[in-house]
């Protein structure tokens, strides 16, 4: 009987729930993930928008059955919990929001994508597109698109687990941004 019960939470599930999971923003960076800016490195503001044209954040299936695909969505608003990550890099950064004459960072989420492959436990990948402009004045000073990815492990269908897998490819897709050389470059143009 106790051979039956451990077989039995070991098996693997024949389907899936859809589920939609709320973005929580939490960093998930390293310290030393995070670049070195210099002192002058300065923002008038941060904008973010969801510019995503498929508007699931991914997909749960079952290994080896592709029947089982699932969509999963979110009712967050991406563009604040997006906005609310970069503004955390941003300041972990050094960088100083809201000073006047300053640039304004634009920021477009272009891609959210999650694949959670269900066997006993699951199997987490997550990546994120972004695309960054430096604007002054109406005048880009730079463009640049990144992207960002992460995997994680555990229980199945856990928001936590979602969460730490976007919030890190989100962590990664900004840092990615913020450390190209013409970022570093432009965010101190023009200020006095």
């Amino acid at each position: 009987m106790m051979a039956l019960a451990f077989a039995s939470s070991c098996s693997t599930p024949s389907s899936v729930a859809l589920i939609s999971i709320p973005l929580d923003y939490k960093t998930m960076a390293e310290p030393g993930d995070f670049p070195s800016l210099p002192a002058c490195a300065s923002l008038s503001g941060v904008e973010v928008v969801d510019g995503r044209a498929e508007k699931t954040i991914g997909k749960r299936f079952i290994e080896g059955n592709a029947s089982t695909v699932v969509p999963v969505t979110t009712s967050s608003d991406v563009a604040t919990w997006a906005r609310n990550g970069a503004l955390d890099i941003l300041r972990s950064s050094g960088v100083t929001i809201g000073k006047p004459g300053a640039p304004v960072l634009r920021l477009a989420i272009e891609e959210i994508r999650t694949n959670e492959n269900v066997v006993r436990r699951s199997g987490y990948d997550g990546r994120i597109v972004a695309s960054g402009q430096l604007i002054r004045g109406g005048t880009v000073l730079w463009s640049d698109r990144g992207n960002g990815s992460a995997e994680n492990y555990g229980y199945s269908g856990r928001a936590d687990n979602y969460q730490e897998t976007l919030n890190h490819a989100l962590d990664r897709a900004v840092l990615g941004l913020l450390s190209r050389p013409q970022f570093r470059k432009e965010i101190c143009s023009g200020q006095r």
